[in-house]
């Protein structure tokens, strides 16, 4: 590593690695059977927004994950702890100086508010991340029985909690209401041969008074992202599913269900905590502090910013 001035000139040797699956997943030509590629990579930065490792310069990685928000700091972590051996030397880039992505949580004169989204959806693999993060006293699971309201047009409107609400909520229309529910019987099959984002998913099946009244808000609060762009498949896979193998939302339900009932529990892991019906959960401190505590356990993995790539 060379020090120039104000800035650190920074070069990096990858090695890829065709002959193991992990390491695929994360390096240039993927589906090549050559010989291991070399690959250069430099770039100049600020020492300040250097990480405390300092011996990078020619260091060879078994595995690379681009990118330091939520999705590339859980991946370095799965790969550092449960796949040890296949990536011993682990290098994850990020092109800020901060890591976390989306998630921007801010706390300014004894108040604390989120910039990016301000839940999540307490999956087993999301508590296990957090648990495993050193996180499980942190952990927030907001009251299933609480209200939960949608401003719309002016007016705060309750979110039904259970199927009984259904008929006298305003939120919506009774047209849409309708739609809502021949949807859900499966009257527009999938387009065949395409990857649905969750804004077509949703207005095919349901209608477009259930996604911009519910599940537009729904999902700036936990992804914060564009659900016209968001892959269904990815964010609600569970949903995804239930088409998939019942031909209809309420089809797969009653699928799943059955399935449910004759297939054998399996055991889950008794450190994560029990979410007492639909919930969504955050940290004390924000969700800020889960991206913040995988990334303090630098010694599983050299961490570098990146200005470009």
């Amino acid at each position: 590593m060379s020090m120039a001035n104000s800035s650190t000139s920074i070069s990096v040797t990858l090695t890829y690695l065709p002959n193991c699956h992990l390491r695929r997943s994360f390096l240039p030509n993927s589906n090549s059977k050559s010989k291991p590629t070399r690959i250069r990579c430099e770039s100049t930065i600020s020492p300040a927004r250097l990480s405390t490792q300092s011996n990078l310069d020619g260091a060879l990685a078994d595995a690379v994950v681009v990118g330091g928000g939520i999705s590339g700091l859980c991946i370095a972590q799965a790969l550092a702890t449960k796949h040890p051996n296949a990536a011993p030397n682990l290098i994850l880039t990020e092109a800020t100086d901060r890591v976390g992505g989306n998630i921007t949580t801010i706390e300014r004169d004894g108040y604390l508010w989120e910039e990016g989204p301000n839940s999540f959806q307490p999956s087993d693999p999301m508590l296990t991340m957090a648990v495993d993060s050193g996180l499980k006293e942190e952990l927030v699971l907001g009251d299933p029985t609480a209200p939960r309201f949608v401003l719309w047009n002016g007016k705060l409107r309750p979110v039904p909690s259970s199927p009984k609400d259904l008929p006298f909520f305003d939120l919506m229309s009774i047209p849409g209401k309708l739609r809502a529910g021949f949807g859900a019987l499966g009257i527009r099959p999938p387009p065949p041969g395409h990857e649905e984002s969750v804004e077509e998913f949703v207005r095919r099946n349901l209608g477009d008074e259930v996604f911009e009244r519910l599940i537009e808000p729904f999902c700036s609060g936990v992804y914060a992202g564009d659900p016209s762009k968001l892959s269904m498949k990815a964010a609600f896979g569970k949903v995804w599913k239930l088409e998939q193998i019942g031909g209809s939302i309420i089809g797969g339900t009653f699928k799943a269900i059955q399935e449910r009932n004759q297939a054998p529990k399996t055991p889950r892991d008794p450190r994560l905590p029990k979410p007492k019906g639909q919930t969504v959960g955050s940290f004390r401190k924000g969700l800020a502090m889960l991206p913040n505590a995988i990334s303090s356990r630098s010694a599983l993995f050299f961490f570098f910013v990146l200005s470009k790539y």
